[in-house]
Formats: C-alpha cells, sequence, structure tokens
C-alpha cells in the first residue's frame, strides 16, 4: 500500500514538473504585451504603433485647431488696441515673443512641434484659415492620416464644412504632408491642396 502511494506521488510529481516546464516553454515561444510592449523571449520589445499613436495625435491636433472659426481668444485679441503698434505708418498686431498673440498660438501648439518647427510654423501658417467675421464658420468633419514609407512623413487630407450667415455650407477638403522627425512632434507641416478654401476666407474677413 504504502509503495503504491509512493509510485503515485512520484508519478503526480513528474506530470507538475512537465506542466511546469510547458508552461515555461509556452510561455518563451509566444509573444505577450506588458504595459503595452512585446515581451518575447524575456525580451522587451517596442511597439511602433504606440509611437504612431502620438505622431498621429499631434497632427490631429494641430489641424483640428487650425480648422476650427473663429476662436473666441483670438477676436479677443484682435479687439484689444494694446495688442497693436505702429510700424511706418501701419497698424500692426504685436507677434513677438512675450506678445499676448505669441502667448496664445504657443500655448495651443508648442507640445506638438520642434523648436524650430514652432517658430516656421508661427511665421508663416499658423491662424492662417482663422476667421475674423463672427457669422462665419468653419469646423472639421472628417480626418484622415496616413504614414509615408520614408522621410518620416503623414500624408492628410481634411474634410471642413464652411458656412456664412445662412448661406448653404460649402465642403472643403485639404490636402497635405506633415513631417515628424521626433516622436509627436512636428518639424514642418505644409497644405499642397485647400480647394480654394483659403481664398474665400480672405475675401470674406
Amino acid at each position: 500500500m504504502i509503495r503504491k502511494s509512493l509510485s503515485y506521488l512520484r508519478l503526480m510529481g513528474m506530470c507538475f514538473g512537465i506542466a511546469i516546464v510547458g508552461s515555461i516553454a509556452t510561455g518563451c515561444s509566444s509573444a505577450k504585451l506588458i504595459e503595452g510592449k512585446k515581451v518575447q523571449a524575456g525580451v522587451m520589445v517596442e511597439e511602433n504603433e504606440n509611437i504612431v499613436d502620438k505622431n498621429v495625435q499631434s497632427i490631429k491636433h494641430v489641424l483640428k485647431t487650425e480648422f476650427t472659426s473663429p476662436k473666441q481668444e483670438y477676436n479677443k485679441i484682435l479687439h484689444n488696441p494694446e495688442n497693436f503698434t505702429i510700424i511706418e505708418g501701419k497698424k500692426m498686431l504685436k507677434a513677438s515673443y512675450g506678445s499676448e498673440l505669441h502667448n496664445y498660438v504657443e500655448g495651443l501648439y508648442k507640445p506638438y512641434f520642434t523648436k524650430t518647427g514652432f517658430s516656421s510654423f508661427f511665421v508663416t501658417s499658423a491662424f492662417n484659415y482663422t476667421l475674423k467675421s463672427k457669422d462665419i464658420k468653419i469646423n472639421v468633419k472628417d480626418m484622415e492620416i496616413e504614414k509615408t514609407d520614408k522621410n518620416h512623413n503623414y500624408h492628410f487630407v481634411v474634410s471642413v464644412n464652411y458656412k456664412k450667415g445662412d448661406h448653404a455650407i460649402k465642403k472643403y477638403q485639404i490636402k497635405g504632408i506633415a513631417t515628424l522627425p521626433e516622436e509627436g512632434k512636428i518639424a514642418q507641416i505644409t497644405y499642397k491642396d485647400d480647394g480654394g478654401l483659403l481664398k474665400n476666407i480672405k475675401k470674406n474677413s
């Protein structure tokens, strides 16, 4: 009876040992996700998806902010006489570092750009599509962003609705490219084709 019990315990011990070895082998051969990262053969592997998400999020934030108008805070800045100066006889909006306008734009965009990227964007592109007229509204309806195969570029298409007062809604598509050499940081954003939206804005501003 004792011999049978010992044999049974040995058999159970062998089965238990096989089960442990089998679990280890299975764990090594298959990949597991721990806190969003892939673990394979005991080595942590960075997932590119996390980087892509941050890049796409930065592009989405900038595009949605740019193509939403009017901006109430911007209009307040425009209506404050202290934010203007006279240069060569012309009334000009103060836009230098430390001005109310610069601080406002910096708060909206700086975290999503490289240092040089923000400076370039501020001077050349920021608020080009912002309307000063209160009876004209622009809002984003859809956005498509796709990574290209080289140079850290992302192609995008933004679909917007443009409405003036009681007039019918006009639909526009803006196509362009954003370059992100650093994770979540835009170095350059270029609008290739806006379907005539900027021309219409200038005409009605």
